[in-house]
C-alpha cells in the first residue's frame, strides 16, 4: 500500500501540471473525516436493473428519477419543492435537473487494492467530461469513479461507483465529497447514504452496502489551496487594491445557524485575500439560494448596499465566490447586481489547478493512512 500511495502521488502531480478545467453546496458526525468506515445493506431498486454504459461510458446517465409514494410524500414534508403541489410536478421537476449517474474514469481492466470515488453534484454534461478528463491520468494508476448527481431520490449511481472499483480488486476506497463546505444539505444526504448519520436530508433512499473499508476526505471548506485560488481570481480583476473592496459570495446554505458557520469559513478564506494585497476591505455573503423568496432577497439587497457605499466612498468592488462550477448561481447573481458598477469574477474553484491539487492532497492523506 505505501508503493500505491507513492505511485498515486506521482500520477497526481502529473496530472496537476497539464489540468485546464472549465466547468457551472449540517453539522456532520466526526467519523465523517479520514477514518476508515464498512457500509452495510442497501435494498436498491430497478435501476441497478438497467446499467448498461452508454457512448461515452456513463451508467445510468438519462435515467429518469423514480420514487414511490412514500419518498415523494417524504420530499414534500421535507418543503423541498415548495412550488410543487402534487408528486408529479416533484418528479417532473427533479428530472429537470438531470441524471444521477456513474462515470468510471479507469480502463476496466485496472487492477488495485484501493480506489477513489469522488462525489460531485455537477457542473452540467461539459462541466463533468472536462473534470473527468482532467482525472484520466490519474484513473491510469489507480481505479477512479465519479458519482454525479443530488442524490435526492436514489443513491444508485454511489452504489455503482462502489461496485465499479470494489469489482477492480479495491479493498480500501477514498471517498473525496468535491463539495465546498460540510454545512449544505447535500453533504448531509451523502453522510446518510454511507450512513455516517441517521436521517436523510432528501428522501429515505437505500443506503450504500460494500466490503471494501472506507476512507472519508473533508470537504474543501477554508482549506489554504482554496484561499489562494480566491487571491488569484481577485487578482485577475484587480486595477488598485487600496482603492478596491472585495467581496467574496457563496451559494449558502438554508438554515440559519449552517449559513453563519459558512460565513465563519468564508472569513477565514477572506483572510488569505487580506494578507495578498492590501485591499481597503474584504467582505464575505452568502445568497442561501435555495431559502425561502424573502431570505434570498434579503441577502441580495445586503450585497447590493455593500457595493453601494463602496462606490458611496470612491471604492470599487471586486467580487469572487467559492462556488465550484459556473452554472446557475454565476448567472443569477448577475441579475441580483444589476445596474451597479462591480468586476465580477465568475470562475468555478475547478477551473483553478490547485482544485486538482485539494485531490490530491486529500488522497495522498487517506491512502497514507491505509495499513
Amino acid at each position: 500500500m505505501y508503493m500505491l500511495a507513492n505511485r498515486l502521488t506521482k500520477i497526481l502531480t502529473a496530472c496537476i501540471a497539464s489540468v485546464a478545467l472549465v466547468a457551472g453546496c449540517a453539522t456532520t458526525p466526526a467519523d465523517t473525516g479520514p477514518v476508515a468506515k464498512q457500509v452495510a445493506a442497501p435494498s436498491h431498486g430497478t435501476h441497478m436493473q438497467h446499467t448498461e454504459p452508454d457512448d461515452l461510458g456513463r451508467l445510468l446517465y438519462g435515467m429518469e428519477h423514480s420514487a414511490d409514494k412514500t419518498m415523494l410524500d417524504e420530499i414534500r414534508v421535507k418543503g423541498l419543492f415548495p412550488g410543487a403541489s402534487s408528486n408529479k410536478q416533484i418528479l417532473t421537476m427533479m428530472n429537470n435537473m438531470g441524471s444521477n449517474y456513474t462515470w468510471p474514469a479507469s480502463d476496466e481492466r485496472l487492477r488495485s487494492d484501493a480506489g477513489i470515488l469522488i462525489l460531485a453534484h455537477g457542473f452540467g454534461d461539459h462541466g463533468d467530461q472536462t473534470l473527468r478528463n482532467q482525472m484520466l491520468s490519474m484513473g491510469e494508476d489507480v481505479p477512479l469513479s465519479f458519482a454525479f448527481g443530488m442524490s435526492m431520490m436514489m443513491s444508485d449511481h454511489i452504489q455503482l461507483g462502489l461496485d465499479d472499483l470494489t469489482e477492480a480488486g479495491a479493498a480500501d476506497i477514498v471517498i473525496i465529497p468535491a463539495v465546498s463546505t460540510r454545512h449544505n444539505t447535500l453533504k448531509r444526504q451523502w453522510d446518510y447514504v454511507f450512513s455516517l448519520r441517521d436521517e436523510a436530508e432528501y428522501a429515505s433512499v437505500p443506503r450504500v452496502s460494500t466490503d471494501a473499508r472506507l476512507h472519508f476526505a473533508e470537504p474543501l471548506e477554508d482549506h489554504p489551496l482554496v484561499g489562494k485560488i480566491l487571491v488569484d481570481y481577485a487578482a485577475e480583476i484587480s486595477k488598485n487594491p487600496p482603492r478596491e473592496e472585495v467581496i467574496i459570495v457563496g451559494h449558502g446554505p438554508v438554515d440559519p445557524g449552517d449559513n453563519q458557520q459558512q460565513l465563519d469559513i468564508m472569513d477565514s478564506l477572506a483572510d488569505y485575500i487580506r494578507e495578498s494585497a492590501e485591499y481597503a476591505e474584504v467582505h464575505v455573503a452568502t445568497l442561501q439560494d435555495d431559502a425561502p423568496v424573502e431570505v434570498r432577497r434579503a441577502n441580495v439587497k445586503a450585497l447590493r448596499t455593500l457595493i453601494i457605499d463602496a462606490r458611496d466612498v470612491g471604492r470599487d468592488t471586486l467580487v469572487v465566490t467559492n462556488l465550484l462550477g459556473t452554472r446557475m448561481v454565476q448567472s443569477s447573481l448577475r441579475r441580483d447586481l444589476r445596474g451597479l458598477g462591480y468586476r465580477f469574477n465568475s470562475k468555478g474553484l475547478i477551473q483553478h489547478d490547485n482544485f486538482i491539487e485539494w485531490i490530491n492532497a486529500s488522497a495522498r492523506e487517506n491512502l497514507a493512512a491505509i495499513k
